[in-house]
């Protein structure tokens, strides 16, 4: 058995899992570790026919882990280890049956992640909604949580510093350890004192809010009901906010990054700008323009622009 850090998080040789084959590989897991883990699976574990791994909550004291780690290794299911900040595992499918396959390939082996903390938080903070309660993953839900705990009751201070940061912020913020948590933010200034950095200091202001009926009154929402799906927090952001609002929400939610990346919601698509020509592009066209020369005649060479006769 190995034990170290496989590049990227993914453990060697893993596949997914069918739904049919998690419940008999977690119950052999259970009655070796003498641990409840089918009742602390995160994200969307069990909720589609094939899962490509399983994360699972586990209430565990941090001087107690490396003797948790011990107890996985000698797991004769578990046939390698690395630790990061959470345990990751390669583990043997039980009753694996290679009729049943997906869109990825499968291997009779699945990565098995042992996450410390509290296992009722982490539940609610990984939910992912089944494919039947929403066309997007988790990941969706959570990002939309984020962007309306930036705007939803935001006081930003008038004076800015050069950035354009207000010098003191006080919001919401949602948090993978510490839960819904209202902060004060303020930029992190530099040691030399002069100016700041591109840190925030985030001060947590009162108690965090961990339960999702508490969230949801919080951010000014019906029930935990709506923290479901980026679906059904959308349809309460626009029945609970006022227009301005939900502009905020939708139009940073849809020009961030990561939202971008995994592919916009048709829904607020037209939100972000088609791409402006840049100036590249308009001196290429002039000079188009000027040769006489159309777009398949011109090439870009890598110390400039070349014309092909």
């Amino acid at each position: 058995m190995t034990n170290k850090l496989f590049e990227g998080g993914s453990m060697p040789g893993v596949g997914p899992i069918h739904i049919d084959e998690i419940n008999p590989t977690l119950d052999a897991l259970e009655k070796a570790l003498g641990i409840d883990l089918k009742n602390n699976v995160l994200g969307s574990v069990g909720k589609k026919e094939f899962s490509g791994d399983i994360d699972v909550a586990i209430q565990v004291a941090p001087d107690a882990i490396p003797e948790l780690v011990k107890k996985i290794e000698a797991t004769p299911l578990v046939l390698d280890i690395a630790k990061s900040s959470v345990i990751m595992t390669k583990v043997k499918i039980v009753n694996y049956d290679q009729s049943k396959q997906g869109t990825k390939p499968r291997t009779g082996f699945v990565q098995v992640d042992f996450m410390p903390g509290d296992p009722g938080w982490m539940k609610t903070y990984y939910h992912s909604p089944s494919d039947k309660e929403s066309k997007y993953k988790g990941v969706f839900r959570n990002l939309m949580l984020a962007t309306m705990c930036a705007v939803y009751q935001r006081q930003d201070s008038e004076e800015q510093i050069e950035d354009g940061r207000p010098v003191e912020s006080e919001r919401w913020m949602w948090s993978p350890t510490d839960g819904l948590v209202r902060i004060k933010r303020t930029p992190v200034p530099k040691k030399n004192g002069e100016g700041y950095t591109k840190k925030n200091n985030n001060e947590i202001l009162g108690t965090p809010i961990k339960d999702a009926n508490g969230i949801a009154k919080a951010l000014g929402l019906d029930s935990a009901a709506d923290l479901n799906s980026y679906e059904s927090l959308k349809a309460a952001n626009e029945k609970n906010y006022d227009a301005e609002s939900v502009d905020k929400v939708l139009n940073s939610f849809a020009k961030n990054r990561q939202v971008q990346d995994i592919g916009i919601p048709n829904d607020i698509a037209d939100r972000v700008p088609a791409p402006t020509e840049s100036l590249a592009d308009k001196q290429l066209n002039r000079i188009r323009q000027l040769s006489g020369v159309g777009t398949s005649h011109t090439v870009m060479a890598s110390n400039g622009i070349r014309m092909n006769k």
